[in-house]
């Protein structure tokens, strides 16, 4: 299995589910290590890598762990390890290999997913701008601060895990509010997720009052995401015709 596209399809199993997004504790401290450490510490440790992809600002790359039946991905930003997750071995299947990564199937969980896209959005925001009024008192011209709300545009990207029923989001920077949650680490769990042939729908909660919606097209790749911040963008960069979905 080839992962040289942005969106790599896994199976999982209800038994597997509670150990994907986490880290292993065997890399843990390669969190925050810089690139070239860090994959010479993989190495040695008995991973081996299988693909990567760019998006954006943030490079993606899967390895492979034989002796635990491990794969992990791993995102660098700025030349240091942002994340390191564990996610179900299919990310890591390579039918070269002879199948050094199993992929177990399940009726329940056929629909699992890795998602990374990248778009733009835009996002409200407030202005401060300096105002001059006549004051009759005073006979004179005096200063005052206008405050009005506006908003911005940004480019950014979201990642999202789909596992079975279960899923998360990862937010880029313009999509998060000053007041939030926290989140986990820049992940929201996704509620009201329903996964259908052609549709992946869901929410995530910001803040009391900020509960986007996630809506991805699985043929065209198209996400958009709609709540007090808005953002499109695709999930996918392959060609795909004939009313066929991309994953």
């Amino acid at each position: 299995m080839r992962l040289s596209q942005l969106t790599t399809c896994l199976v999982a199993t209800a038994m597997s589910l509670p150990v994907f997004a986490q880290t292993p504790p065997d890399v843990t401290d390669l969190v925050g290590a810089r690139g070239a450490g860090g994959e010479t510490q993989l190495l040695s440790r008995g991973y081996e890598q299988r693909d990567s992809n760019t998006v954006g600002d943030q490079r993606f790359s899967f390895w492979w762990k034989a002796k635990s039946s491990q794969c992990i991905s791993v995102s660098t930003v700025e030349g240091r390890y942002a994340s390191i997750q564990s996610v179900p071995a299919a990310n890591c299947a390579d039918a070269s290999r002879d199948n050094q990564a199993p992929v177990t199937t399940s009726p329940q969980y056929t629909d699992s997913l890795v998602l990374v896209c990248y778009g733009a959005g835009t996002r409200p925001t407030v202005k401060t701008e300096p105002t001059y009024a006549w004051d009759s008192q005073e006979h004179k011209w005096k200063s005052s601060d206008t405050v009005h709300s506006s908003s911005e545009g940004f480019n950014g990207d979201v990642q999202i895990e789909l596992y079975g029923d279960h899923g998360r989001i990862h937010l880029s920077q313009g999509l998060v509010p000053p007041i939030n949650s926290g989140g986990d680490h820049g992940w929201w769990e996704l509620d009201n997720l329903h996964i259908s042939p052609d549709l992946i729908t869901a929410g995530y909660r910001l803040n009391g009052m900020n509960k986007p919606r996630i809506s991805v097209d699985r043929r065209s790749g198209h996400i958009t995401i709609q709540g007090g911040t808005s953002f499109a963008g695709q999930c996918d960069m392959g060609n795909y015709g004939g009313g066929q979905r991309r994953f």
